[in-house]
């Protein structure tokens, strides 16, 4: 029954659309009441009409300029243009008509935000709440919507916390907690929020999918992997879910199954250069260089602009130390992106092993410009120096390096090559300033050279602070 009534409600508006579109035509104005003026807009703005939506508003308020669903209607379109100004002036317009509706003062607190009258608009989103009654969480999920759209994603989860407090069930508001939680790095809440959407809504191939990308970034390779398969299960026709169960694979380093999972999302797409490169990948890292080759030169046969795939084959030679071969092909994925820092510490690598210092040290200065941040960088420059008998040229990078990286690495990658050139006072002081940072990572002194084991001020050095940390 009811849907009968809704039919007929839907039939009424499109012939009363139709009505207002021979009445656009013919130039001549038509009587509409205020339900017929909203359904028009409604109708209108559905089919993307905006011109004509925004008509029926302002013909609509003149007919019936103490209709505040009308005044509504119109401020949301304006809004929608960029017109925020225009828009407060009927939302003030209708505050004071209809002082107590929610929607009035939760489009009044968007237009104001979106100007940047913070202050304002929580006066205006607060009488929102006050006013919202049964419709609390919508009011609230709402305004978080609005600070989604300023970009401030930390105030739109307040908000989408508030609305799930209110009504766990609101499935709008659990969507977006476990994807903006994701977007800011909170992966538990992530996973918390999109497992309650899930509780609601077990069906929705998204959801899966999503949930599945946050446990790939929290290292839980067999929880994203079922996550995977239930959005794949869902949908066979959801392809990258195939796709993203290689990559789960792969992370958790079982390359084999890895490339049966791309090879079968092949099967469904079969020119898709990327899963060709991370086939190639996975035989790299099993060591099959030949294999690799095969897969990343398929990948630049479909497509001559992947840069991974030309900086895969490069790496393949490197291995095989075939040096100059490997120069080319890292050359090639460079001219498509410049800007790759790994690319460019690669180039600088192959050429220190080739001995073409002058060639290393120009691609480690485009490195360090892209990426200074990146402690490797400043490693693999300190080594060049050393490999080429330079040790107080090594030292000026580091020292260039620690002001550049806060990374604990650096200072004690100093203190070993201030002990190795016999300049013992500093490599102690740099020792300790490296156990204050970060004891934990005293280890990598004996990886980088394990003679030190044996000196006992080192050793002592080390047993000291680790007194200190318990006292």
């Amino acid at each position: 029954m009811m849907e009968e009534r809704y039919n007929y409600w839907e039939d009424e508006m499109i012939e009363a659309v139709n009505r207002f579109k021979s009445s656009l035509i013919s130039g001549r104005s038509k009587y509409f009441d205020v339900s017929e003026f909203e359904g028009i807009v409604e109708l209108l703005l559905e089919e993307g009409d905006i011109q004509g939506s925004e008509i029926a508003a302002e013909q609509g308020i003149k007919i019936h300029p103490n209709a505040v669903p009308l005044q509504l209607k119109y401020a949301q379109i304006l809004i929608n243009k960029g017109h925020y100004e225009k828009s407060l002036s009927y939302l003030r317009a209708a505050e004071k008509i209809d002082a107590d509706n929610p929607d009035v003062h939760l489009l009044k607190g968007s237009a104001l935000l979106v100007i940047g009258n913070e202050t304002g608009a929580l006066v205006s989103f607060r009488n929102a709440i006050k006013f919202a009654g049964a419709d609390l969480d919508d009011i609230l999920y709402q305004i978080g919507s609005t600070y989604v759209q300023v970009e401030n994603i930390p105030k739109a989860i307040h908000y989408f916390e508030k609305t799930v407090k209110v009504n766990p069930f609101n499935d709008f508001a659990l969507y977006d907690l476990g994807f903006f939680h994701d977007q800011e790095n909170n992966f538990e809440k992530s996973i918390k929020y999109y497992n309650e959407y899930l509780d609601i809504d077990p069906f929705n191939q998204y959801v899966w999918f999503n949930l599945g990308t946050v446990y790939n970034k929290t290292e839980e390779h067999e929880k994203a992997i079922e996550a995977y398969e239930f959005a794949y299960a869902l949908n066979n026709e959801f392809h990258v879910a195939l796709f993203n169960i290689g990559n789960a694979l792969a992370n958790a380093g079982k390359y084999t199954e890895a490339i049966d999972k791309y090879n079968e999302f092949l099967k469904a797409e079969p020119a898709n250069d990327e899963a060709y490169c991370y086939i190639g990948e996975c035989y790299l890292n099993i060591e099959q260089y030949s294999e690799s080759h095969n897969y990343y030169m398929r990948a630049i046969e479909i497509n001559n602009g992947n840069d991974t795939a030309w900086f895969g084959i490069g790496l393949n030679l490197w291995i095989e130390q075939k040096f100059e071969e490997s120069i080319k092909f890292i050359k090639k994925a460079i001219k498509i992106d410049k800007a790759n820092a790994e690319y460019w510490l690669t180039l600088a690598k192959i050429n220190k092993d080739f001995n073409q210092k002058k060639d290393a040290v120009s691609a480690l200065k485009k490195a360090a410009r892209l990426e200074p941040e990146n402690p490797e960088i400043w490693l693999t420059w300190t080594d060049l120096h050393i490999k080429f008998g330079e040790p107080e040229k090594a030292v000026r990078i580091l020292q260039k390096g620690i002001v550049n990286n806060p990374d604990v690495i650096l200072k004690y990658r100093m203190a070993v090559l201030f002990l190795e050139i016999k300049r013992k006072e500093e490599a102690f002081q740099q020792l300790s300033l490296a156990l204050m940072q970060d004891p934990d990572q005293a280890e990598f002194i004996f990886e980088l050279n394990p003679k030190l084991r044996k000196n006992r001020k080192i050793n002592k050095m080390m047993a000291e602070f680790k007194s200190h940390i318990f006292l």
